[in-house]
């Protein structure tokens, strides 16, 4: 994509002059300045004469055949920016409260109706907010400026005939306050001064206040009546600012006249500094643009400047529809417009992410460290318990209850019998001998171990019959298992 290209085309009475501008690698180029006479039809319709275009054809264009800027200047895919004269031009400013832009325009609508001549349907108009009020003043300043229907049409038509397809009609107050922020090197603006662009024919003389071009007008100068022109100059800055509120006068013009400046220094009563164009400002051929150029073509300069840098902001009065732009466009355009900013944001927003994620990776190893520790401190307290719960386990599974067992077995004897001995052998077996007066009494003994759970395979029998009754009972226990042992006979139960 090639870089953009505005064309300026600024109209003084017969003669047009052209100044084609872009951006190159950061500066602005001047491609070409040059000036062309309109076509005698077309001037009389600027001037109103016997050419003038009828009300309502301003808003028209050439016809296929045409070509888009038929001048010396060859457009192509450049835009044109134009401006309308001074003196049909009503300029207003004004102090509104904060509102949007419908509510804005709304109230700039109401304040132009009660100060134009002519009703509001018959002028074209335009407004932009201007910035913040003065300390003494709350809200932002609105500048509008309105031109009749029937004068834009004119101009329009003029600049038809002439070949140009206009993109953009705005006012010359707009072209000399682009050239102040853009073209010259003025510093901050922050109260009244009046810039002068001086040839030997023609002075434009502009009225700022705070950047802001209140008032443009023209003063023709005889070569023999410079006085009378300081005078003229002064007169017209007094109509529109106070002299002794005017903080000093911008002086633009060929080296051959600094006589004339100083004469205006000494009219005025006030300093009238000299200014130079910005350093970012060139020529084609790489260097800076005279003083002499820069003063005779300062309007077209300052409006092909309007078309690059403020082409949404500049007041349009005429010229080709702009496309609307839908709201996710202007917001990406806002952005774009912006990139160092979002560039930083951009920086900000990865270094704290970083920070995220480092500050979320410690966290879950400490958390992780924290879950293997107790994890090992589990199985620590289980590796010391493990021997014990085995040992537990071994002894209610082994163990020989023998306490529980002699209880169970002396509970059913009657006290007819004696009981001997009773042992416990090493195959879980239960050997019970006594003597008892009547047999029957063994084996209500034996069958009263059967019933118990305990016992389990009971089995008795007599035994030395000639000692009075000896008896034997033989048993088993139930829930004793026996434990293997690989040590040989006499292995120790558990």
């Amino acid at each position: 994509m090639g870089e953009p290209t505005v064309i300026g085309l600024h109209s003084c009475g017969s003669a047009l002059r052209q100044a084609r501008l872009r951006r190159v690698a950061g500066r602005i180029e001047i491609l070409a300045l040059e000036t062309a006479s309109l076509p005698s039809g077309a001037a009389q319709a600027d001037a109103g004469g016997p050419g003038s275009a009828p009300e309502g054809q301003g808003q028209t264009s050439p016809g296929p055949g045409a070509k888009r800027a038929r001048g010396t200047l060859t457009a192509g895919s450049a835009e044109c920016v134009a401006s309308m004269p001074a003196p049909d031009v009503m300029t207003r400013c004004w102090t509104f409260p904060e509102a949007d832009d419908a509510r804005c325009r709304q109230m700039v609508a109401h304040r132009l109706e009660s100060d134009l001549p002519v009703p509001i349907d018959q002028v074209v108009w335009g407004y932009r907010r201007a910035g913040p009020a003065s300390s003494r003043e709350f809200g932002t300043w609105v500048l509008a400026q309105a031109a009749r229907n029937d004068r834009v049409g004119r101009h329009m038509s003029s600049l038809s005939a002439a070949g140009f397809q206009i993109d953009a009609l705005t006012t010359e107050a707009e072209a000399l306050a682009a050239l102040c922020r853009h073209g010259l090197q003025l510093g901050e603006a922050s109260g009244t001064e009046a810039l002068i662009l001086a040839t030997d024919a023609e002075w434009v003389i502009a009225v700022l206040i705070a950047g802001v071009v209140r008032s443009v007008r023209r003063v023709h100068v005889e070569p023999d009546q410079l006085e009378r022109a300081c005078l003229q100059c002064r007169q017209w800055i007094d109509a529109d600012q106070p002299v002794h509120s005017l903080e000093r006068v911008l002086w633009c013009a060929p080296e051959e006249m600094a006589d004339a400046r100083q004469v205006l220094a000494e009219t005025m009563g006030i300093m009238v500094k000299p200014v130079e164009p910005a350093d970012d400002l060139i020529e084609a051929g790489g260097g800076r643009i005279s003083t002499d150029r820069l003063a005779r073509f300062g309007p077209a300069i300052g409006l092909a400047l309007a078309g690059l840098f403020e082409r949404g902001d500049m007041i349009r009065l005429a010229g080709q529809p702009e496309e609307a732009a839908t709201p996710r466009r202007q917001r990406i355009e806002r952005i774009l417009a912006r990139p160092w900013r979002w560039t930083a944001v951009a920086g900000a927003g990865v270094i704290l992410a970083a920070v995220i994620h480092v500050g979320a990776l410690a966290w879950e190893t400490r958390k992780m460290d924290r879950l293997l520790d107790a994890q090992d401190q589990a199985r620590s307290a289980m590796a010391t318990l493990g021997p014990k719960i085995r040992a537990m386990q071994q002894l209610q599974r082994y163990r020989i209850d023998v306490e529980g067992i002699v209880a169970d077995l002396c509970s059913p004897i009657p006290e007819s019998m004696v009981i001997s001995s009773i042992r416990l052998s090493r195959e879980r077996g239960l050997i019970i001998k006594g003597t008892a007066g009547d047999l029957k009494t063994s084996f209500a003994l034996a069958e009263a171990l059967r019933k118990n759970d305990r016992f389990a395979e009971v089995q008795t029998g007599r035994t030395e019959p000639g000692k009075g009754g000896g008896f034997t009972i033989t048993a088993e226990l139930v829930g004793v298992e026996k434990l293997s042992s690989f040590s040989g006979r006499g292995g120790p139960w558990r």
